[in-house]
């Protein structure tokens, strides 16, 4: 790796989920194990329907040359359209502000993604009860993905990489299928006479699609996770195998390397220069400045900081520290903050509704900042533009009108209603100040406090919006 990455921020952008606790976390446990490579300078992650968004997602980075991953499977609707428009990307090297966006290729575009199916297949196989005598003369590989409308490309690395594996003769048969276009998954049963079917899920995450919808599509179970499934599968004398998804892979940590090394051999007159931050204040410039200047403990949200860098629930600030769960890890903290006290996903970080009974140690300032992303994504940094006056806010209009696919329908929702669903989900659902119109809030000076603010409504408010109008059978 080129030692200009020492200076670099890395940021990996996922799909997430407001509905599925699985959804994020290979995004979050490939940035880890990156983190603890000590490569880059700083190491982050962002979503599409998840906190922090991709919106908000570069004003966490401290540095000034920021290396942008997707971490999803095909270049199409999200990778070429979504991403670069939340961004602000103009192309694969982008100028914004003081920063120098290099836009990298999906992770799943990466060759190593064919023997990573090949190996899942196998996998399978090999963990089940029951065995194939020879794949070659009786297995058919089925290589599944999503499909959209949106995009011809989402599907293209799918087809790909059936078409390679296929060549191979490593299977009799091998065929791309998907949930929303032809040749739909469903139809399994007719696409191969072979008496042998495995299914790999060509997706990063074990979430909704794999858990849920393919295991219904495949007619095997209404749901992995709660009831359970044995490989393989019997019907009429056939057996299909399903497999997890192939993001769940340890080895995508070295894919995402892998896309960045290729960025800088693609675009080596371009990844040189190194930019001076100018008068902008950074969120550990600006956190590092409060913890001096403040005498604590120090609170945000329903975190205590106490002098000393120990972070607590509020609840918990004059507990004995022993009484306390010492997390020891970020991934601790993350898996900590996923579930409420009664075992509930927390979609909305900024929810009261954080589990107390914990504490974790910060070593330094940096250290601090990187725990309170993961427990208020991008707060430090909202916080710190608004000292600036420099924080975007968006209205709720323009928020609407970014809206594609399925949450288009939100536009239709006026400013009153938009009040009514602020009332019902916001007023005791979120801890966070909103900033955004219709729905703006005075801020109050509160000594030794981080505000939470919200300068544009979330990903969660936009799935209650489409709730309203579509009902919440459709969600």
């Amino acid at each position: 790796m080129s030692e200009s990455l020492h200076k670099s921020a890395l940021l990996l952008l996922g799909h997430g989920s407001t509905l599925n606790a699985d959804s994020s976390a290979p995004t979050y446990q490939h940035a880890e194990e990156i983190r603890r490579r000590g490569i880059f300078a700083e190491v982050h992650v962002a979503f599409w329907k998840e906190e922090p968004n991709f919106r908000q997602a570069l004003r966490q980075t401290n540095c000034t040359t920021v290396y942008a991953v997707p971490n999803f499977i095909s270049s199409g609707y999200f990778t070429e359209q979504v991403i670069p428009r939340e961004l602000g990307l103009s192309g694969p090297v982008t100028r914004l502000g003081h920063q120098d966006i290099f836009y990298c290729a999906p992770v799943g575009l990466d060759p190593s993604m064919t023997e990573a199916l090949l190996r899942r297949a196998e996998q399978v196989v090999i963990a089940s009860n029951e065995k194939i005598a020879d794949p070659s003369k009786s297995a058919c590989l089925f290589i599944c993905g999503h499909g959209t409308s949106f995009n011809d490309n989402s599907t293209k690395i799918i087809h790909e990489q059936a078409a390679i594996i296929r060549a191979r003769g490593l299977y009799a048969d091998c065929q791309a299928v998907l949930m929303e276009q032809t040749p739909f998954v469903k139809d399994w049963r007719t696409l191969t006479d072979c008496p042998d079917v495995i299914v790999v899920p060509f997706f990063i995450s074990d979430g909704l699609h794999s858990y849920e919808d393919i295991p219904v599509l495949l007619g095997l179970t209404h749901n992995i996770r709660e009831k359970g499934f044995t490989n393989p599968h019997v019907e009429d004398h056939r057996r299909l195998w399903y497999a997890t998804a192939i993001g769940t892979e340890a080895f995508i940590a070295d894919v995402i390397l892998a896309q960045v090394r290729q960025f800088q051999a693609n675009h080596a007159g371009e990844v040189t220069r190194q930019n001076e931050l100018g008068e902008r204040v950074s969120p550990l410039e600006a956190l590092s400045r409060f913890l001096a200047e403040k005498c604590g403990p120090w609170k945000i949200g329903e975190v205590f900081i106490r002098p000393g860098f120990d972070l607590c629930h509020l609840a918990d600030a004059k507990a004995d520290p022993v009484s306390l769960t010492r997390l020891e890890t970020f991934e601790d903290l993350r898996k900590w903050i996923l579930l409420d006290s009664a075992g509930g996903f927390r979609p909305l970080r900024a929810a009261p509704n954080l589990r107390p009974g914990w504490l974790y140690h910060a070593s330094s300032a940096e250290d601090i900042l990187l725990a309170l992303d993961y427990l208020y994504p991008a707060a430090v940094a909202n916080w710190s533009l608004t000292l600036q006056q420099e924080l975007p806010v968006t209205a709720w209009k323009e928020t609407a009108e970014r809206q594609t696919g399925r949450f288009r329908i939100v536009r239709e929702i006026d400013d009153s209603l938009i009040q009514e669903l602020v009332s019902a989900h916001c007023q005791s659902g979120c801890l966070k100040r909103r900033l955004w119109v219709p729905a703006h809030q005075t801020l109050e000076t509160r000594e030794n406090e981080i505000l939470l603010l919200c300068p544009e409504a979330c990903n969660f408010l936009v799935g209650k919006a489409r709730e309203k109008i579509k009902g919440s059978s459709e969600e």
